[in-house]
């Protein structure tokens, strides 16, 4: 958890844990070489008691001689605004300023008091949540920057650790408080189990240790798997369907989560009802549908993968045309496009799909670029006929959500150029073309 030269970031909150947590890592300090600075968070719900308690942890830190910092946070105003309980409010702003003192300071680490019953508690809670292995692995003992150096330490001996070093503490009183579910784990359903199982706080701990190695296990297992399964472009991630599909199924909820966490940069808020809905349109869906995801997140169904990306920002769809001079270039913010175009002598259309070669003798006049409107076709090369611009994109399998954001590359009202896709026919070179247009398109 420690190693010298480190600076660790103290997480008190003036309770009997966290009081003997600084305590005891003040006293390591000269052995292990490392430094310390106590943080402390008032959430804004007990008032002058909430005062005190930030008094009282800091006067403490300065007797040992460690930095003291305190944040106020309005926590019932924040969970009201993102729609949380006052203790998943209070969990996400601590660990936020705590993170964010830590990268001030360069510090890191950031240590907090948990014991074992705080262990206990939580698998219980996630237990009755019905969560997975990663629940009932309960808080690791180091999890990026958090280190909980008591976490298999009873709170028993917690207590007996303030009170052999005569260590002032203080005593929230919400913790008696029966509204928040972790106190009627506490208070109530502990008490209860532990009748029946006296070595259900051992017991629930080993488990954890099981679960987390098990945990790890299986997200390696994912990782390789959605390697092999998945295909990653700026921005997103593709989930081959004919891969997933041979997956067993306790993978594929873990690929699937990864897949997430690629795209999101975390698994936070990926609920088991929204990753069994992916799994379903992965496995029956039909083209086109989509699922919302949390983090400004959808997945998409297309042909073949199961794409997950940002939700692509709406915009009013324009009937508003571009020129394209030749030589010359448009950049067309609202598509994010940049076309250019230039006279060229070559005959062999160029290998990237997002540049076309078309013949300058069939343009009599200025080329311009839209998108796609009701009833636009296009000849295919080799046909006789046109086709209808919705079929070709139906037949390409052309995700329905792109359609409208492809930009179109036309010649009065025929169609030239479908931008990443076809040159249609009319306008294609040949061997017996004398001038050609190099059309290249590039992203904004």
């Amino acid at each position: 958890m420690i190693v010298p030269g480190d600076l660790l970031i103290v997480a008190v909150s003036g309770g009997p844990d966290s009081t003997a947590l600084l305590h005891a890592l003040a006293q390591l300090r000269p052995k292990l070489r490392f430094r310390l600075r106590a943080a402390h968070v008032n959430h804004g719900i007990r008032g002058l008691e909430a005062e005190a308690d930030a008094k009282s942890a800091g006067a403490f830190a300065r007797k040992l001689g460690v930095p003291f910092h305190q944040h106020r946070a309005d926590v019932p105003a924040y969970a009201e605004t993102r729609g949380l309980s006052l203790e998943a409010a209070a969990r996400e702003v601590r660990y936020q300023w705590l993170e964010s003192l830590a990268s001030r300071f360069r510090a890191r680490r950031i240590a907090t008091g948990h014991t074992a019953e705080d262990q206990a508690e939580t698998i219980l809670l996630n237990l009755l949540r019905g969560a997975g292995p990663r629940g009932l692995a309960g808080m690791a003992p180091v999890r990026g920057k958090i280190i909980r150096p008591f976490i298999s330490i009873p709170r028993a001996d917690v207590q007996r650790y303030c009170d052999r070093h005569q260590l002032a503490y203080r005593i929230d009183e919400s913790n008696q408080d029966l509204s928040f579910a972790r106190n009627r784990i506490r208070h109530e359903i502990m008490p209860s189990l532990q009748r029946l199982q006296p070595g259900l706080v051992d017991g629930l701990c080993r488990l954890a240790e099981i679960m987390r190695a098990e945990d790890e296990f299986m997200s390696e297992q994912a990782e390789n798997a959605l390697r092999g399964a998945a295909s990653q472009r700026p921005g997103e991630v593709g989930v081959l369907l004919s891969l997933f599909s041979t997956l067993p199924p306790a993978l594929q909820r873990r690929v699937l989560r990864a897949a997430i966490a690629r795209v999101k940069g975390d698994e936070l808020d990926i609920e088991l009802e929204r990753v069994d809905a992916l799994v379903q349109l992965a496995l029956i869906g039909r083209t086109g549908a989509v699922v919302e995801l949390p983090g400004g997140l959808r997945a998409e169904r297309t042909y073949g993968e199961l794409v997950i990306a940002p939700t692509p920002a709406e915009r009013a769809l324009t009937d508003e045309e571009w020129v394209l001079p030749v030589p010359g270039e448009v950049s067309i913010a609202e598509l994010g496009f940049q076309i250019a175009a230039k006279r060229s002598r070559a005959k062999r259309p160029p290998p990237n799909p997002m540049a076309a070669l078309v013949n300058a003798d069939k343009i009599p006049g200025p080329l311009t670029v839209r998108t796609r409107r009701r009833g636009d076709r296009l000849r295919p090369v080799g046909m006789r006929g046109t086709v209808k611009l919705q079929d070709f994109f139906v037949n390409a399998k052309v995700p329905r959500a792109d359609r409208d954001r492809i930009p179109l590359v036309l010649c009065g009202d025929a169609i030239v150029w479908i931008v990443g896709h076809r040159v249609s026919g009319d306008f294609r070179v040949t061997d017996k073309t004398r001038r050609s247009v190099r059309l290249e398109a590039s992203r904004l």
